[in-house]
This record gives C-alpha cells, sequence and structure tokens, in this order.
C-alpha cells in the first residue's frame, strides 16, 4: 500500500463527524445568520447582512448546500443519506430484459438466496406464463404477503432452465451490499454511507474473501453521506491511514483517520461515474491515493466541501424537529488533494455505463500460462485480460472503450507462450483495437517530444483538439486558450456578468476566463481589461499553474500561505521576475526539487535558471506542464 505525501506538515487532530451529500420557518434570519458567521468556510457576502428572511439570506450566500430545512424535509434528509428500506418478495434486485427478468443481485435472507438463485440468473416464466419481454406487470407477480409462494422458470447463465418455488419474504434493503461472481469477484453495490455502511463493507469482505480474489466496489451514482462511515469503509481496503483532512474557516485542519488493519489483501475495483458525489470521492480517492486498487468509469462530481447540521440536539433553544445545514469544510484525500470541482479521475476514464463490463474484463486471476492475455500495471498492481474473452461479442465494447483509456505509457505486457513481453498501448492497439476503436490522441503530436503528456490529457478528457483532430502543439498560447484549457481540466465555467471590459460574454472564451478569473488563477490589468488575445508569457503561466496547485492541493496551499514576501523579493536566482510572479516561480522550483518520482522529470519543459519570464508559452510546453503537475500531486495516477 502507498500513501504518498508532499511537504506534509499538518499534526494529527481530533477525528470529526460531517455530513457529505448533495441534495413557514421556526429558525429566526438572526439566529441563522449567527450561526452562519460562527461555522460557514467563507467569509458572508454583505448581502447576507441585509437580507430580511431566511429564502434572502441563502440566496446571497448562493451555496446549494447552505440551507434550511423544516422538520419533513430533514426527515427526508436522514432517509436518503442512510438509504435503508424493506420489501416483501423473493429477495432480489432486478433489471428487466427482452428475455425476462435479469436478476442483477441476490439479497442475504431472501427465498432466491435460500433456492440458490444467483445474480445472472434470468427469470423468464411466473406461474407457467412468459415474462419475456419483462415489465414492472412481471414484477408485480414476484412481490406479495410474507409467507406466500410463487412458482418461477429460471434461465441459468449456462443454459439450463429450472424451476423454483420461492417463499416471498420481507427482506431488509440496506445500502450497501455484496455478492460473489463467478470467476472469484466479490461485488460490493454501495449506494451511500451511511450509520452501518462500514459494518456493511467489514461483513461483506469477512463473508467472500475466502472465495474471492478481487473485489468489485460500486459508487455509481452515490451521492455522499457521513464521512466517518467513508473513511472506515476505505479502511477496510487499505489499512491504517489518515484518510480525510478537514479545514474550517479559521484555517484549522482536522484529520480522519482509520487505525484498523485492512480486511483483505486483495486489490478492488472501484466504479465511478458523474454522480459520485462527496463521501464517495473520499472513497474513490483515498483508494488510488493510498494504492488499494484501481478506479474505473466516469470522472466523479467534484463536490469538496463538508457540511455540519444544526438540529434540536446541538441547539435545542433554536430547533424543534427542523435543522439547518451549513458547509463548514474544504475536504481533502490522503494524499492532500481536493476533489472540489475538479472531481476524481479514475485510473482508467471508461463509459460508466460500460464500467461494470471493463472490471470483469480486468478481474482475471492470474493465468498460468501467459498466452493470450494482457498484462496491465495499474497503481501498484497487476491486472489481467482474457483475449478470447475480450473479443467475444458481450465485451467488445467494453474491450475497445478500455483500449481507448490507456495512457501512451502504461506499462503493459503481452503473453508469449510462458513469458510477459512488454509492449505499447499503441502496439496493442493497433492489433486488438479493431474496427470500432476510437483513439483518445491527437493526430499531430508524434514528433513532439512531450506527445506522450499530451496524449495523457487527451486520455482523460482534458484536452481537446480541433475537428481533424490536431492539437498544434507548436503554436503559442495566448491568455484566454489557456483560461479555456484549464475551465476543462477542471470542468467549470461562468454564467454571470464578465469581469473585464473586453471579454464580452458572447466570445467563445468568457466563461473560462470568467470561472479563472473568479477563482483567483488570472487577473486583469488595472485598465479593467483582461487582454485575451495577448501571448502567454512563462511568469504569467508559472503563476497560474502554481496557484492550481495551491488550490488542489493542501500542503501547497500551506506552503504559498507561509512564503516570506521580504525573502522572496532579495532572492537573486527570482531576480528575472516580476515582483507578482515571484510567488509561483518559488512554489514551481519547490515542487521540482520536493519531487521523488523519477517519471516526473521536471515540473516544466525548460529550466527554472533557462526561463526568460517574457517569452512565450507553447501549448506542447504547457500541456506538458500541467500532466507533470497532475501527475507529481497524484489526481491523475496510473
Amino acid at each position: 500500500m502507498k500513501c504518498k505525501t508532499f511537504l506534509r506538515r499538518l499534526a494529527a487532530t481530533c477525528c470529526v463527524l460531517a455530513l457529505l451529500i448533495t441534495s413557514a420557518a421556526a429558525l429566526s434570519v438572526e439566529d441563522a445568520r449567527a450561526l452562519l458567521e460562527e461555522t460557514y468556510v467563507d467569509a458572508l457576502p454583505e448581502a447576507a447582512y441585509e437580507a430580511d428572511t431566511l429564502e434572502e439570506l441563502f440566496a446571497a450566500i448562493g451555496d446549494p448546500y447552505t440551507y434550511y430545512m423544516t422538520a419533513e424535509e430533514y426527515s427526508d434528509f436522514l432517509s436518503s443519506v442512510e438509504h435503508e428500506d424493506s420489501i416483501t418478495g423473493i429477495g432480489a434486485a432486478i433489471n428487466y430484459t427482452d428475455e425476462g427478468i435479469l436478476l442483477t443481485g441476490v439479497l442475504v435472507g431472501g427465498g432466491a438466496e435460500e433456492v440458490g438463485l444467483q445474480a445472472g440468473d434470468v427469470i423468464i416464466a411466473i406461474e407457467g406464463e412468459s415474462c419475456a419481454p419483462a415489465g414492472e406487470a412481471h414484477r408485480a407477480l414476484l412481490v406479495g404477503e410474507a409467507g406466500t409462494y410463487v412458482n418461477v422458470t429460471v434461465r441459468h447463465a449456462d443454459g439450463r432452465e429450472e424451476d423454483y418455488r420461492i417463499e416471498r419474504r420481507l427482506v431488509e434493503i440496506h445500502n450497501t451490499s455484496t455478492a460473489l461472481w463467478d470467476g472469484g469477484i466479490a461485488y460490493i453495490d454501495c449506494d451511500s454511507f451511511g450509520s452501518d455502511t462500514g459494518t456493511y463493507f467489514a461483513q461483506g469482505i469477512q463473508d467472500y474473501d475466502d472465495d474471492a480474489h478481487i473485489f468489485v466496489v460500486d459508487i455509481r451514482n452515490n451521492t455522499g453521506g457521513v464521512t466517518s462511515s467513508a473513511v472506515y469503509s476505505t479502511g477496510t481496503f487499505t489499512g491504517p491511514a489518515a484518510l480525510l483532512y478537514l479545514r474550517d474557516k479559521a484555517g484549522t485542519y482536522r484529520q480522519s483517520v482509520n487505525y484498523y488493519d485492512a480486511l483483505t489483501e486483495d486489490p478492488v475495483i472501484v466504479l465511478t461515474n458523474a454522480y459520485s458525489a462527496s463521501a464517495a470521492e473520499i472513497f474513490a480517492a483515498d483508494i488510488r491515493d493510498c494504492g488499494a486498487g484501481i478506479l474505473l468509469g466516469g470522472r466523479t462530481y467534484g463536490k469538496g466541501v463538508a457540511q455540519v447540521v444544526y438540529n434540536w440536539m446541538t441547539h435545542p433553544s433554536l430547533f424543534d424537529g427542523d435543522a439547518l445545514k451549513i458547509t463548514a469544510y474544504r475536504f481533502y484525500s490522503a494524499d492532500g488533494n481536493t476533489n472540489d470541482l475538479i472531481g476524481v479521475f479514475p485510473t482508467l476514464l471508461v463509459n460508466s455505463n460500460l464500467a461494470q463490463d471493463v472490471a470483469k474484463l480486468l478481474a482475471e486471476e492470474e493465468p498460468s500460462r501467459p498466452e493470450g492475455y494482457l498484462r496491465l500495471g495499474l497503481n501498484g498492481w497487476y491486472f489481467y485480460v482474457d483475449l478470447d474473452k475480450a473479443q467475444a461479442e458481450e465485451y467488445q465494447a467494453a474491450f475497445s472503450d478500455l483500449l481507448s483509456a490507456l495512457p501512451p505509457d502504461v506499462d503493459i505486457a503481452i503473453g508469449a507462450g510462458s513469458l510477459w513481453v512488454e509492449t505499447t498501448a499503441r502496439e496493442v492497439v493497433e492489433t486488438y483495437g479493431g474496427e470500432n476503436f476510437q483513439s483518445r490522441w491527437f493526430s499531430d503530436v508524434a514528433d513532439s517530444p512531450y506527445a506522450d503528456a499530451i496524449n495523457t490529457l487527451a486520455t482523460y478528457g482534458i484536452l481537446n483538439g480541433d475537428r481533424s483532430g490536431s492539437f498544434n502543439p507548436t503554436g503559442e498560447l495566448t491568455r484566454a486558450q489557456l483560461c479555456a484549457l484549464m475551465a476543462q481540466a477542471l470542468g467549470i465555467g461562468y454564467t454571470g456578468e464578465s469581469q473585464f471590459s473586453d471579454v464580452s460574454a458572447d466570445r467563445w472564451y468568457a466563461s473560462a476566463v470568467n470561472a479563472m478569473a473568479e477563482l483567483g488563477f488570472v487577473e486583469g490589468y488595472s485598465d479593467g481589461t483582461f487582454q485575451p488575445d495577448a501571448l502567454l508569457t512563462y511568469e504569467q503561466f508559472i503563476t497560474f499553474m502554481s496557484r492550481l496547485a495551491a488550490y488542489l492541493n493542501l500542503d501547497v496551499y500551506e506552503y504559498v500561505k507561509d512564503q516570506d514576501a521580504q525573502a522572496l523579493a532579495e532572492d537573486a536566482e527570482l531576480a528575472a521576475f516580476s515582483s507578482w510572479a515571484k510567488s509561483g516561480v518559488d512554489v514551481m522550483a519547490r515542487m521540482m526539487r520536493s519531487s521523488a518520482d523519477d517519471s516526473v522529470v521536471s515540473m516544466l519543459p525548460v529550466a527554472l535558471e533557462d526561463i526568460n519570464p517574457q517569452a512565450t508559452v507553447l501549448r506542447e510546453e504547457a500541456a506538458a506542464t500541467l500532466n507533470n503537475l497532475l501527475q507529481m500531486l497524484g489526481i491523475i495516477d496510473y
């Protein structure tokens, strides 16, 4: 296991409980404002002090995660966090298909489990009547009063058809369940991180670890939950580690640590999508940071702030069943990185709808004879792909997407007889890509010294070329183009009024420029202009990259906060740079000296001592620097 650190200087403090979820008042405006002044992570805007109603107050703050809840709304909120329920039926999770009712999971204690049904089985008839194609009316036949029975005909994965008499039972549905798939794969489906989720993880691993050689955890559409549950659940795979840092408005950090040993030595594949948020993102990022496995699927939502909830238990004089939820912390993963806005990048960015099949391709046991297999080295683990299985019709789409998700310099080998022979992603694609393969790489960067870095960013959807698939690597970069590049990397935009007189709302770069200015990454000139078409100089570029690094990583943030302005001004090595650029240059120099990762030869494509601050930056140089920065921090990690 690995938990990388960079300038780690934070002392451990107490573990806190916070909520990380995406979702006629008794509380007075004055009391609400007082709680916000005490807790809200940022300074309150002036409009908040002019508000006469709660609606006006929260509208002024403009934070979708900070709001008042009536008693009924608070009850619904708690239910959404716990995500617990019960149902009377055969005890199975199902999907409707043209062939019948597909069992996607079997619930513990249900009648389906008792008769031996498994995920992958298909109910093709109920009480002697066909249920193909299946629909809601067929599901209604499976549910009913507890203690009654239903007769079904089932087609198993091997084609056998059998009749079963299944008892309907009251079955508890938890936010997390575990099942054993064929091939020794333990599948954990986690819908939210409720109070008992960590226990469900522990129980699932203990139940199936002896029979499984790999775990798949599905957090697609998991919008968050309780941080302590996320930390404990993560720890079942990582073992002892500091897994969460929370920073409040005063700049004080609180650290959540898992002290318990890992419950398995097997790797985990985590499935993600754009609706994996908050606590789910902490889980995903920590699995990545601590080297417990890999992530597959889509880039996650990007909610990197945590809330506290005030209710009658915390303030009995202010609340009577109602509650107030306030954004109180910014949070960071084990490596000290935020997922706010940027989300968590999966190890392999694949279509989230295909992620489950891609996981099955990567979940083969190590073959006794390599012939006919691919071996991928990802985040410290080897994963194996059976090429015959991968090219079967059922898996063709998933295999094609897997190949398109491979970074250029990924550790890859192909079996040749009894040996593993190192190869390249390009050679594998050329051999197995097929007609449906769609490359994400650019068509005009092969001769660039930074080709791998450029194509890596393209693989992760951070860079876009033109319609012909070109990147124009040796082209110069304007200030507006850099903003567009970074807005793409962070996945953000801006819809308010323009902050610059020469950036009109109808220009292609307006959203990106204003978004970067809103975050404080770029600034305009004293006359109120931004000069979007001006070529980007090296000192401007370095300043931008250093601000990005400080936003993404808490250690860089703290380093910048502790810089001595006088010392920077007197530093002879920084003499050539403008006063406003010295801080950023110092940050980049420190990061380059602190890197212990041999794959990052230099943060910048040019040695600092050789930089002409007023020289213009080429597109390929900017891409290489961004790639190096993201990989050094561990935000892109494969």
